[in-house]
This record gives C-alpha cells, structure tokens and sequence, in this order.
C-alpha cells in the first residue's frame, strides 16, 4: 500500500499535470481561434494587421491582401469538411473535463463555457 504522503504527493502531481495540459491546450485553441476570427473578418483585415505587426508597406500590405484573396475559397472549403470533427473532439474534450470537476466547479465551467460560446457566436455569426 502506498503511504498517505506518497499518494497525495501522486495526487498534487497529478493534478499539476492535467492543469498544465489543460492551460497548454486552451493557450493553442485562443491563438488558433484569434487568427481563425483575423481571417474571418476577412484578407484586408488580415493584412492590416500584419502592417501593424511587421510593419510593411502599402505595396506589402497590397500583395498579402491579394494572396489571402486567393487562398480563402480553398481555406474555406477544407474548413468545411475539418469544423464538423473539430466540434466533435471540442464537446468530447469539455465532457472529459466536466467529469473531473465538482459540482460546484461544473456549474462554474458551464458558465465559462457559456460566455466564451457566446462570444465566438457574437465574432462568427450564428454558425
């Protein structure tokens, strides 16, 4: 049997673990989903913040806005047929998580679901 110490020295670690899992993952999907709403808003957007950011010219800022222009039917599509399996894995993910919280915690993270939901319906659209 492992001693009392041992096993909440397991636990703390453990939950260490999935905490730091749990921010990496979150960390990824906010800075996929702020460049996903970039290009939503669409190239000129896009390519006005990449002036700001790498400081190009007009001729610059011209040139990327034409090829994002090119590009985003063919983003679009793939996006298509990815979002259906993304929106699967994402409940899988929160249903996952759901299910090591208390219930106090729950209610808390049903909430902070329901913001953060309704934010990216208010960015995207009804979609």
């Amino acid at each position: 049997m492992i001693p009392t110490r041992s096993k909440a020295a397991t636990l703390l670690l453990g939950a260490f673990a999935l905490g730091a899992l749990a921010g990496g993952a979150a960390t990824l999907l906010a800075e996929r989903g702020r460049h996903g709403r970039d290009t939503e808003r669409g190239p000129s957007f896009f390519a006005e913040r990449l002036k700001e950011d790498l400081k190009l010219t007009p001729p610059q800022v011209d040139s990327v806005t034409r090829v994002l222009e090119r590009h985003r039917p063919t983003m679009d599509s793939i996006w298509s047929q990815v979002q259906p399996q993304f929106e699967s894995q994402r409940q899988q993910i929160r249903t996952e998580i759901r299910s090591m919280l208390t219930p106090e915690q729950q209610r808390a993270y049903a909430t902070l679901l329901a913001r953060k939901d309704s934010l990216h319906r208010a960015s995207h659209g009804n979609r």
